[in-house]
């Protein structure tokens, strides 16, 4: 299937907001998560009176972390839906159920992200304005409904967010959107976010996308782009390799290399 002229040009359009979405993303959601965490380096372990006073008296800063989070995560969603546009003018068969989660797992994980920062805000003020500071006391607001909401709502989101980054970048690097090395970088990501250490890598991969969106690449865009069209990538079988190495032929021929000699002995 090929893109109209006029659907090009309007994809072009698309790729530089995208591109610009793409890359404040990275940077504000790296922004966010580095202050988050500087902050909780010095935070007490476990749930404990002691953590929700921290909580308290660092309230203004983590929330205003989580929030620059939740700013990063949002600007995804049109990362994400451009992408999955792309990949279907392309491939009509591409499943929508990326696009589903490509709106649902940033807004998911940037809701869960902001909600947590409020409520944990809210109750810790709340406890430290208790008399009795107890143990048992700091438990049960750790055991709070929206605290267990918040949590599973997040989680939600980063297994819609792991499914999109591999079936959306396998499906992209299939029709030659994405080149190799970002394709499965991006399918690499998925598992990678469920693990826990996915967000550290996030930021990079994003604004290496923007670049590719805005037509920064180093080795420029794949055609894909430029052509409107599926542009896959060439096999990199053994047999194609080795054929690309020699010269050889579909049949197993090898081309002579050197000077042809026409006269007969």
């Amino acid at each position: 299937m090929c893109v109209t002229p006029e659907q090009l040009e309007a994809e072009r359009r698309s790729s530089r907001i995208a591109g610009i979405a793409a890359i404040a993303a990275g940077i504000i959601f790296a922004a966010g998560a580095y202050w988050y965490q500087s902050i909780n380096s010095d935070a007490p372990e476990d749930n404990s009176p002691a953590l929700l006073r921290f909580f308290h008296s660092h309230a203004g800063e983590l929330l205003g972390a989580s929030i620059l989070q939740g700013i990063g995560m949002l600007l995804v969603v049109v990362v994400g839906l451009h992408l999955y546009r792309a990949t279907k003018a392309r491939d009509p068969a591409a499943t929508p159920v990326v696009q589903v989660m490509a709106i649902y797992g940033p807004i998911a994980f940037a809701f869960s992200t902001v909600i947590r920062a409020v409520a944990l805000a809210l109750l810790a003020s709340d406890f430290t304005g208790r008399d009795f500071q107890t143990l048992d006391a700091a438990d049960d607001v750790f055991k709070n409904p929206v605290l267990i909401a918040a949590t599973v709502i997040g989680f939600s989101g980063v297994l819609a967010l792991a499914y999109w980054f591999v079936k959306g970048c396998l499906d992209a690097m299939r029709v030659g959107l994405l080149t190799r090395f970002m394709g499965w970088i991006g399918v690499a990501m998925g598992p990678a976010l469920v693990l826990g250490f996915g967000t550290l890598l996030m930021p990079v991969w994003l604004i290496a996308l923007g670049a590719l969106f805005l037509g920064l690449w180093p080795r420029g865009v794949p055609p894909a782009w430029e052509e409107g069209r599926a542009v896959p990538w060439p096999s990199m079988s053994p047999t194609r390799a080795g054929e690309d190495l020699v010269g050889g032929a579909r049949n197993g021929e090898v081309e002579a290399v050197g000077p042809k000699d026409d006269k007969t002995t």
